[in-house]
């Protein structure tokens, strides 16, 4: 079969993620496929292809989404299909349905910019203060702050609302790591530890004026705990069956699951370090 994997000249530049997609390269060749890259200059040539492999950054408003509808069209099986995109970028639907599942998360609402002292005070009772503050859209940490205060709040969220209309509060966990399960047709492909940076409080931190990264453990997805394995095979089959990666919160109180996203990292070296049969079971979900 002839699969298409779509990508921007970014993907490139950082060499564990460019070892990555050669290893998708060569892992699909040497299982008999065809396996080509192609960038936006090429989507009228998708037709062409049996599959299509997104690693581009997908969002509702990237050319990544256009070609994964496109492909849909043209009956590709594709990862991540435009209907997965739609959901894991907007973390206002995403809210939805942790709430309408049952999904065990942290506390957390939608606030449009009421500042009155009652909705404050129904804030502060209900997730506290630290509190996390999301735009809707956002990747990679990005558009997520954290407020300590009231007067944080009120800069912050003011600042954020004049891109949109809502924003998603969650309760501040504490926490040196966050699980990264990677989901693949409701099965765990991988998982790992996302370490927070010392000094910082998201995995991707800014820290005296710079952004730095934490750390990535990997760990067998054989050893996970089962509690942790059914909450995120329950969240994947709310979406769909594509690839997922599930941010989760490892607390006292259990797991909380932060969100899901579509189109995860993979790097070479650091997702597949321990799980090594990622890529050619990625192959397998895009010809069968």
């Amino acid at each position: 079969m002839k699969i298409a994997c779509f990508v921007e000249a970014y993907n490139f530049k950082d060499s564990s993620e460019r070892s990555a997609l050669l290893r998708f390269k060569s892992t699909a060749e040497s299982m008999g496929h065809a396996f080509e890259f192609i960038f936006k200059d090429k989507i009228s040539k998708i037709q062409n292809y049996d599959a299509l492999f997104i690693r581009a950054v997908t969002d509702p408003s990237n050319s990544a989404y256009i070609v994964s509808r496109l492909a849909e069209q043209y009956g590709l099986r594709v990862i991540d299909d435009p209907h997965s995109i739609r959901t894991c970028s907007n973390k206002v639907i995403l809210h939805d349905i942790f709430m309408k599942n049952n999904i065990p998360a942290p506390k957390s609402s939608l606030f449009t910019g009421d500042y009155s002292g009652e909705a404050l005070d129904d804030m502060r009772k209900t997730l506290g203060f630290p509190v996390v503050i999301k735009t809707p859209y956002t990747r990679f940490s990005s558009h997520v702050e954290k407020a300590n205060n009231e007067e944080e709040f009120i800069k912050i969220s003011r600042h954020m609302l004049r891109k949109t209309r809502v924003l998603v509060l969650q309760e501040y966990i504490h926490s040196n790591f966050d699980w990264r399960v990677g989901m693949l047709r409701n099965e765990v492909l991988y998982s790992c530890k996302y370490c927070i940076p010392e000094g910082g409080w998201k995995v991707k931190s800014k820290i005296n004026g710079r952004n730095v990264w934490g750390d990535t453990i990997a760990v067998s997805r054989d050893s996970i705990s089962t509690e942790l394995k059914e909450t995120c095979i329950r969240l994947s089959e709310c979406v769909g069956d594509g690839l997922y990666g599930l941010d989760v919160k490892e607390t006292d109180g259990g797991y909380k699951v932060i969100e899901i996203n579509d189109n995860p990292s993979i790097y070479e070296g650091y997702e597949d370090a321990v799980d090594k049969d990622i890529h050619e079971r990625i192959i397998n979900a895009l010809v069968s």
